[in-house]
């Protein structure tokens, strides 16, 4: 069994390319070490995370997130055990709107998440729901 949690969050201040580069470089890292794998949006303030893995890491990387002075307003919306991972080979995808550096488009997502998330339902149901009203969760 895969643990999962799912939150949504609101930066204190707005990320430069530079301060996400920085962020994607420590998660990627954390996450392989820890056998993690993932998804990560954000965009005007506000991060969308999915986090995967054996539970006591995922719970460790949820624990450290909650500490982080970049956040406020932590939300977890979802937490749980599934048979596989969605994002099976990913130590950390990123989505932002932003920059050019997106693995993914946030259409993409929106439209099929399905064909991003291996086919788990209930995670392709969820990234749905969240992006279509994503400027609305501040």
């Amino acid at each position: 069994m895969i643990y999962q949690m799912i939150y949504f969050s609101t930066a204190v201040a707005r990320l430069n390319e530079a301060q996400i580069s920085d962020l994607l470089k420590q998660s990627k890292a954390n996450n392989a070490r820890d056998g993690l794998t993932g998804l990560l949006v954000y965009h005007d303030r506000l991060f969308f995370q999915i986090i995967e893995g054996d539970r006591d890491k995922v719970e460790a990387c949820y624990n450290r997130i909650q500490k982080d002075q970049r956040h406020r307003k932590l939300f977890l919306m979802w937490e749980g055990d599934s048979e596989k991972r969605a994002f099976d080979d990913w130590k950390m995808a990123y989505e932002c709107e932003a920059t050019h550096a997106s693995s993914l488009s946030i259409q993409k997502l929106k439209k099929n998440p399905s064909d991003v998330t291996g086919g788990d339902p209930y995670i392709a149901c969820a990234i749905q729901n969240v992006l279509s009203d994503f400027r609305e969760l501040r």
